[in-house]
């Protein structure tokens, strides 16, 4: 894998959970770069919506099976899913995240991490639905569909 990818994926991790687990909402501009990048790569990826997204920050996240692939895409991208189940592992970040988030990082790896179903996309989706039970902060990661 190269620096840049490397570089990458470091940086958009870290700014996810940034944006779920801070308690600040400022988000450094030095992320905003990957973070859309990595939007639309899903957005195109996988068809999503841009409106059905842009919802979530209402805390409705669509059942839309674009919307579910779109959501594992985010997952995939940032490496956190277990090739064999497709189980979302977010404890696999705790070796590059500031050490103020990283309870809440087990936190949610505890209480959603169970989560498997036939297909990916609907294990992703299952996922984050137990994210925004299980933690208050959740909610913000939806502003990465915002970022211009």
């Amino acid at each position: 894998m190269n620096i840049l990818v490397v570089t990458f994926n470091v940086a958009v991790v870290v700014l996810t959970v940034y944006i779920v687990l801070s308690a600040a909402f400022e988000i450094p501009d030095r992320y905003k770069k990957p973070a859309k990048m990595l939007h639309d790569i899903c957005v195109a990826e996988s068809g999503a919506s841009e409106e059905l997204l842009r919802q979530c920050l209402d805390g409705t996240v669509h059942d839309d099976p674009a919307v579910k692939c779109y959501i594992h895409c985010l997952f995939d991208k940032i490496d956190v899913i277990e090739e064999d189940t497709g189980r979302i592992l977010l404890d696999r970040l705790l070796y590059i995240i500031p050490d103020d988030v990283k309870e809440a990082v087990n936190h949610l790896t505890r209480e959603c991490s169970h989560i498997v179903t036939a297909d990916k996309c609907d294990t992703a989706y299952e996922t984050v639905k137990c994210y925004f039970n299980a933690h208050d902060e959740v909610i913000k990661f939806c502003h990465l569909l915002v970022l211009e």
